[in-house]
Formats: C-alpha cells, structure tokens, sequence
C-alpha cells in the first residue's frame, strides 16, 4: 500500500491529471444503461448517456425530479394499459359464454348430457382464462431478466468504483455479495416463478372444475411459502451485504491512513504532497461514486414501478372479472379468477422483495467514502 502512494503522480506542473481524476465516467457504466429496457431507456435525459460526471449529474438531478419520474412511469405504464383493457374484454366475453353454456345445459333434459356439455364447456373457457393468467405471469418473468442482466453489468461498475478510491476489500466483498445475489435471482427465482405459478394456477383450476376439491388453502400455503423463502433469503443477503461491505470499507481506511502516516514521517515533503493529491482524488471519486449510485437506484426505480404498475392493473382487472362472474351466476369461474388475482399480489411482492439487495448495493456505494481521503 505504502509503495502504491509514490507511483501517483505528484507533480505541481499537471495540475490537470489531479482534477481529471473522478470526471471521466467509467465504461462498465455504458454496460450497465444497455441492460435497461428499451421501452424506458427512450425516456431517459441525454445527460444520462454522457461519459463526464458533471453532465451524468445534470442528468441525475433531471431524473430525480418528481413530477419526471411520474411522468415516465406513467408513459411505460400507458403502453400497457391496452394489453390490460383486452384482457378485461375477452374475460367479460368467455364470461357470457360461459353463462350462456350453462343455460344451454339447464335446457337439457338429459342429466348425463347436461353433466358432459357442462364439463367440456366449462373446461374450454377454464383453459381460455388461464392463457391470460400465463400472460400476467409473463410480466415477472420479463422483469427478473430484466434484473439479472443490471446486476451483471453492475458487478464490474461497482467494482471499478470501489477500487478508484482504494476500497479494494469492499470491491471484493461487493462484488461477491452481487455475485451470490445473481446467482439466486437467475436460478432460484428465475427458474422457479413459472413452475410456482403453474402449480398455483393448477390448484385453481381443479378446484374450479371440480367443486368438492378444496385446494384452496393448500395454494394459499404455497404462495406464503414461496414469498417467506423469498424475503428470508433476500434479508440474509441484505445483512451479507451491508456487513460485509461497510466493515471492508473500514479496513481500507484504516490501511490507507496508516500508509499515509507512514509516507509523511519517512519523507516528509513527498508525503504532505501526495496527502493533498489523496484528498483532490478522494473528492473526485466520492462524487463520481454519489452520481453513479443515485442514478442506478433511479433507474432501478424507473424499470420496477411500472412492472408493479402492471402487475397491479392485473390484479385489478382480475378482480373484475371476478366480480363480473358473480353477477352472471359462474361460481367455478369465479373462484379461478380470485385465485388468478390473489396470485398477481404475491407475484408483485417477489418482485419488490428480490429489488431491494440491488437497491442497497447501490446506496451503499453512493455513501461509501473512499479510503484514500
């Protein structure tokens, strides 16, 4: 450490190479803006694209506007609304189908008959309600990779970060946390979130089917179950995280000033030197880091909310439906589409526990102060 502080340059004469420290944008960081969708990557300032820190901040201090992030948020979340409005539609339509079937069905004379007509029927408009449920199931799918391909490029940025202000033991133990985090976001969760929603849609159904199968409080434990293991893990790595990177950040400090001490005893006119120069950098770094931080939760925020805008204007409309079919005389259907809504929520709390590690990252490295200042 002691050896690294006589290889920065010193001299009075390039006053320049200081000041330019900490300005320049890393390119882990253009890395990191690809991985956000394209849909709010339109919407983002310019300012945001720039590789000097000055402009980046302009363009940070735009995007934390209020009334802008309202704004984007409620573009992304306009693109969707049709996609919402047709689905209410064609739930209203199988619905009335299936009010129309069932008349059909009291018509028959045949028991048998009526018995058979009503289970092919109902079972057709089960199997049409279900394909929109795979479409809303479709929406947290999207968004977790969405989420893995940011942690990835933010692993590299954050390390970079770090390590221009001599936390080389927080860049580690923060890109190993990012690293644990990935690894369960991408096989935990990304490959578990359909099978869990196919089993829950699946309980749904044969209840609905079949009315003397009481499947829905054991689809009720699955769905709590499945957001308790979620939040358990998520709170281990939050504590993994922020342990390990506030306690690595002192140990950089506390080496860092030692080599300092040690540099301005030994010679004396050197070491007072590259102690100012070590403040000019420090300065630098910390804004540069503060600037990257802030934009990543913002960013991070502009690629949640609408996916939870969504997910909710799901619900909503299942809701709805729901309701519609207790009015038209559908119980089956109606509890289907309970089950379909119930299941949005829980989908909609997997998406903001799994966002939260990400958001700490990224506050920690905004707060972190470099060790060589």
């Amino acid at each position: 450490m002691l050896l690294l502080l006589f290889l920065l340059p010193v001299s009075a004469e390039d006053p320049e190479s200081e000041s330019s420290i900490g300005d320049r944008v890393p390119s882990e960081y253009g890395d990191f803006l690809d991985a956000i969708p394209e849909d709010i990557r339109g919407y983002l300032p310019e300012e945001l694209f720039s590789s000097d820190s000055g402009t980046l901040a302009d363009g940070t201090g735009k995007l934390s506007d209020f009334s802008y992030l309202l704004e984007t948020v409620l573009r992304a979340v306009g693109l969707r609304l049709g996609d919402c409005l047709r689905l209410l539609a064609q739930i209203t339509g199988l619905l009335l189908l299936s009010a129309v079937a069932s008349a059909l069905r009291d018509s028959m004379r045949s028991e048998s008959v009526g018995r058979a007509f009503s289970f092919c029927s109902t079972l057709a408009i089960l199997m049409a309600l279900l394909s929109g449920g795979y479409t809303t199931v479709r929406v947290a799918v999207d968004y977790f990779s969405t989420l893995g391909k940011m942690t990835s490029a933010a692993i590299p940025l954050l390390a970079t970060l770090y390590a221009m202000g001599g936390n080389v033991t927080a860049a580690a133990s923060g890109a190993a946390g990012l690293t644990v985090y990935l690894t369960l976001t991408e096989e935990l969760v990304g490959k578990t979130i359909v099978p869990f929603a196919g089993i829950c849609l699946a309980f749904a159904a044969m209840e609905a089917v079949d009315s003397n199968m009481r499947l829905g409080t054991l689809a009720a434990t699955v769905k709590k179950q499945y957001t308790t293991l979620l939040a358990f893990l998520m709170t281990l790595l939050l504590a993994m995280l922020g342990a390990q990177t506030t306690l690595g950040a002192r140990a950089d400090t506390l080496a860092m000033r030692g080599a300092k001490f040690a540099a301005g005893n030994l010679i004396p006119v050197v070491g007072g030197s590259v102690s100012e120069l070590l403040r000019t950098v420090s300065a630098g770094v910390g804004y540069l880091r503060g600037t990257v931080g802030i934009s990543g939760v913002l960013l991070l925020l502009l690629t949640l909310l609408p996916v939870l805008a969504e997910l909710l204007l799901y619900r909503l409309v299942w809701q709805l439906g729901a309701s519609v079919a207790d009015l038209v005389g559908c119980p089956s259907e109606k509890k289907l589409l309970d089950e379909i809504a119930s299941l949005c929520g829980y989908l909609a709390a997997a998406v903001s526990i799994c966002s939260s590690v990400f958001i700490l990252a990224l506050t920690l490295l905004a707060h972190c102060a470099s060790a060589i200042g």
